[in-house]
């Protein structure tokens, strides 16, 4: 399993009986980002094939949400596999830098328009260590995209991203292992009901900006300026 340090480091936590902490969400903190995917977010173009993807993640999402609902899962709508994060700081350091940002966008654009599209073989899901429920996926373009961006834009080396993933859940309360040993086993057994081994392409993916340091809140204006000026 490509992921395994993920799983071993759950593991390791469940043998301890350790208490797993609600996630808290840093409102202080504004977070730039390309996704695939977050259909809430309208543009002239989508990756149609996401939609039905979508539909059938919302339906294991559902099921998680009635069994664990110390889980709170992602709204199909907002589903998404984060391709690049660009910048996450805090909102009193993003109006000054944004000149900038939007000439690294204008860039990042560019190097995904000579790659053509982004494909993502999604074959796993997992329970983090941290209380997120998600799908990982494998991706040999997105892996280069990646590399290129590093190489040509400076962006924070904390924000540089070896994983490729959607969140489907994250815990919205505090809970005792023994909580959470149930949905490790349901997601261990479960799995065959999820739309996994299929392979997503990313034709039209978007800049968007949120609040928080869980990009609880997409801030629709800056996010609609962003991608009428860079894509």
């Amino acid at each position: 399993m490509a992921y395994s340090f993920l799983t071993q480091a759950t593991v390791k936590k469940l043998s301890r009986n350790e208490k797993w902490l609600q996630q808290i969400n840093n409102e202080d903190i504004i977070d730039l980002s390309l996704n695939a995917g977050q259909l809430i977010i309208d543009k002239p173009k989508v990756d149609e094939n996401f939609i039905p993807f979508s539909q059938q993640l919302d339906v294991y999402c559902q099921q998680i949400a009635q069994q664990f609902p110390f889980i709170a899962v992602t709204p199909q709508l907002q589903l998404h596999c984060t391709l690049l994060t660009i910048f996450n700081q805090p909102i009193a350091l993003f109006e000054p830098q944004k000149l900038m940002l939007l000439a690294w966008c204008q860039k990042i654009t560019n190097i995904f328009n000579k790659i053509g599209k982004i494909e993502i073989l999604f074959n796993d899901i997992i329970l983090t260590a941290n209380g997120s429920v998600i799908l990982i996926g494998v991706s040999k373009t997105l892996t280069q995209f990646r590399q290129q961006v590093y190489q040509q834009i400076p962006i924070d080396h904390h924000l540089h991203k070896n994983i490729i993933h959607i969140t489907l859940g994250r815990l919205q309360e505090s809970v005792s292992s023994e909580k959470i040993t149930p949905l490790f086993q349901f997601l261990a057994h479960n799995r065959l009901s999820l739309p996994i081994n299929i392979k997503t392409s990313i034709n039209y993916p978007k800049f968007v900006v949120s609040k928080g340091s869980l990009s609880s809140e997409i801030l629709l204006n800056k996010t609609i300026e962003f991608n009428q000026q860079c894509f």
